[in-house]
């Protein structure tokens, strides 16, 4: 849940941003985005997008380890109910 929240906050801060964004000609973006401070962004957005892909991934196994904990606890419980029997 705190993930997905997180996401959420990350996406609408970045939407935000890229719609303050100043309008550059496709030139002026090539060029900036070959400086030294364009390529760290670069990589900066390269590892926020794997993040983003290894935070999903934990969300969904975290998901599922809790589905999972929760049928064992109801399996126990219908056990524990079969016994009193």
């Amino acid at each position: 849940m705190r993930s997905r929240f997180v996401l959420v906050a990350t996406a609408a801060v970045l939407a935000t941003l890229s719609a303050c964004g100043s309008r550059q000609s496709e030139e002026e973006q090539h060029r900036q985005a070959n400086t030294p401070a364009g390529k760290v962004g670069q990589a900066a957005h390269k590892v926020a997008v794997e993040a983003g892909k290894a935070s999903r991934a934990m969300g969904r196994q975290l998901d599922k380890a809790a589905r999972d904990a929760h049928a064992g606890w109801k399996e126990d419980a219908r056990k524990e109910q079969d016994k009193k029997k």
